[in-house]
């Protein structure tokens, strides 16, 4: 990749066969990958995956390996989940490969991890919801499961397309996944603190805003302005609610019918 590109990280969560691993490590260095992360997965056979990396066994020996998703993709300005279910706990909305290529090319730098789940499952409903957005590949529908290292190449390549490309130019450097978190917990808690959620989930409005605030690739400073306007909403709540009397009207004399 170039050298002002994004990082480009490829996550594995929970893979069952470590000939598959090393498949993903040719598939990804043919394409300029070099950085992998491998969750729930800490007894690989290292040997078993070597025979399928061929001439990319240097990238088993660089892999991190890690004990959660969350972890995996903590310095992420953009983490993309791969998968081809849908469902109604799943993501607002899904990428093609080249849609989430162009949307990597806007970028100026930082690290963007692509999530494959376990070869027989895929991401399940949590693993999804660490995910910012979610990414399909378009595929038969009579046969539309590929093969992990088959996915993790369809992917590189059209990022390795779009990332090579004359002329790219990259935007900024988008906030990373737990400044992200730390915007989205004082919005919820404003929103909670108003009594927006008295008729609605929390956690559902969450997963909303969360794929918004993610698909915005917000800077730091675009980040802080909207924690200043999600506080001062509650802080204009609390004074209102304060100077209210007990019929609603201002404190100490009652409200006009």
């Amino acid at each position: 990749m170039a050298q002002s590109a994004p990082r480009i990280t490829v996550v594995l969560v929970n893979p069952q066969d470590a000939r598959n691993v090393g498949a993903t490590c040719r598939a990804m260095k043919t394409m300029g990958v070099r950085a992998l992360r491998v969750v729930g997965a800490p007894g690989l056979d290292r040997d078993r995956a070597a025979v399928t990396a061929v001439h990319a066994a240097d990238l088993l020996d660089e892999a991190e390996y890690l004990p959660t998703l969350p972890e995996a993709v903590r310095d992420a300005v953009l983490v993309a989940g791969v998968t081809r279910r849908r469902g109604k706990r799943r993501k607002y909305l899904s990428l093609t490969p080249e849609q989430l290529a162009d949307r990597v090319a806007a970028l100026g730098s930082g690290t963007v991890a692509v999530v494959f789940g376990n070869e027989a499952s895929g991401l399940s409903d949590e693993e999804l919801s660490v995910c910012h957005v979610a990414v399909h590949i378009p595929s038969s529908p009579q046969f539309p499961s590929l093969n992990l290292s088959h996915a993790v190449q369809v992917v590189a390549y059209q990022l390795y397309r779009r990332l090579e490309a004359p002329g790219r130019r990259g935007g900024f450097r988008p906030i990373a996944q737990e400044k992200l978190d730390i915007l989205l917990t004082e919005a919820l808690d404003s929103l909670q603190h108003i009594g927006f959620f008295s008729q609605g989930s929390r956690e559902e409005m969450g997963v909303f805003l969360r794929d918004i605030l993610a698909r915005a690739a917000l800077a730091r400073r675009e980040a802080e302005r909207l924690a200043v306007v999600f506080r001062k909403i509650a802080g204009l709540f609390t004074r209102a609610r304060a100077g209210a009397g007990p019929r609603g009207g201002p404190s100490g004399s009652p409200r006009n019918s």
